[in-house]
């Protein structure tokens, strides 16, 4: 996947986003891109596959708004969306994309701790 750094996007506090192929990271967050926060965004391009891309940014922003909903605060909502969800508890397995099942973000049994 191809890295592109941004002065602007994405938005405050956020320091990368998976886009199609690319992973727009914002430059002021150069030092702190590790290999676990590229891992993160690697499972998020296996999600958006499986999705067929669009599918996935659909359902990204009805999870997020339910959540919003549901717990009333943007913080939980984003770490609740079940994308996120699966991304945040296996971005320190750097091996995880190669075991990963398909539509592996429907298991709801992941837990954050936050």
């Amino acid at each position: 996947m191809k890295i592109i750094y941004s002065k602007h996007f994405p938005p405050r506090p956020y320091m990368a986003i998976t886009l199609l192929k690319w992973i727009v990271v914002r430059s002021e967050a150069k030092d702190r891109f590790t290999a676990t926060t590229y891992n993160h965004e690697c499972i998020h391009y296996a999600q958006e596959k499986e999705l067929l891309f669009v599918g996935f940014y659909i359902l990204y922003v009805i999870d997020f708004l339910f959540a919003l909903l549901w717990f009333r605060n943007w913080h939980k909502a984003y770490r609740n969306i079940s994308f996120e969800r699966e991304a945040y508890c296996h971005q320190d397995d750097l091996n995880y994309l190669q075991h990963r099942k398909h539509f592996a973000w429907r298991n709801f049994d992941y837990e954050l701790n936050d």
